[in-house]
């Protein structure tokens, strides 16, 4: 009797699919990573967007320096010489125009005293009392001075090569004490400015700023005499006069 032996057959056991967590779980590491690249990227790419623009901006805002706001003085006084009885008004307050500021009595006519009543000829905000009751006042001196708080303009002195890049009609940045920001301007004229010094310093002259119409209100509040940083933007008013052409 043979016995035969029958080799063990090897069995091929199959390779357990991996579990579906762990594919999902890679494919959000893949994909994670390619949304960090990206965001890194556009970071890159917005950050360099703004360095050039923040250069480009510096080259076209010129500095003009420091800006005095400027009232336009109104002066009321007597056409003769008189002596002040009363001042009817005080610094810093406002008036319509016709308003009375003060009386005077008039003496250079060599009749009778004759009183006068001297009277705003425009709405405006009293600065100053020029000749105090009681005091003389000589023929056509002020005896009390107002401006315009809707005319007040911002003057720069500049020298000729800074004037040179300006135009009139170019916006200008003003920013200072009293403002809640900065606030718009316009370049409106040149005017020429005397230097009396002696050194070899350029002549400088006087650009006059006008404030736009929604920042009046702002500037109406502030005090004649304060002093404010001006920028010039110089890609505005294309086209316009040279302001040192208007000088």
């Amino acid at each position: 009797m043979t016995t035969t032996i029958e080799a063990p057959v090897e069995t091929e056991f199959e390779t357990p699919p991996r579990p579906r967590k762990h594919r999902l779980r890679k494919a959000l590491r893949v994909t994670r990573t390619i949304l960090v690249v990206l965001i890194l990227l556009a970071a890159a790419v917005i950050g360099g967007t703004y360095v050039v623009r923040q250069r480009l901006a510096e080259r076209t805002m010129v500095d003009a320096g420091t800006a005095v706001l400027t009232a336009q003085p109104i002066t009321v006084g007597s056409a003769d010489a008189a002596v002040v009885n009363r001042v009817l008004v005080a610094e810093r307050k406002s008036v319509t125009a016709g308003t009375v500021l003060a009386a005077v009595t008039l003496t250079s006519d060599g009749g009778a005293p004759r009183v006068q009543e001297l009277r705003a000829p425009a709405a405006g905000i009293v600065t100053e009392i020029n000749v105090a009751p009681g005091q003389i006042a000589r023929a056509g001196e002020p005896i009390v001075t107002l401006y315009d708080p809707a005319k007040l303009s911002f003057q720069v002195d500049v020298p000729l090569e800074t004037l040179r890049q300006l135009r009139l009609g170019m916006t200008a940045y003003v920013s200072g004490p009293g403002l809640p920001g900065r606030i718009t301007t316009k370049l409106q004229e040149v005017e020429a400015r005397v230097d009396t010094q002696t050194t070899a310093t350029p002549d400088l002259l006087t650009v006059v700023l006008r404030p736009e119409p929604s920042a009046l209100a702002t500037v109406r509040t502030l005090v004649p005499g304060l002093r404010f940083d001006v920028v010039v933007d110089t890609t505005t008013a294309s086209g316009g006069i040279p302001a040192v052409n208007s000088a």
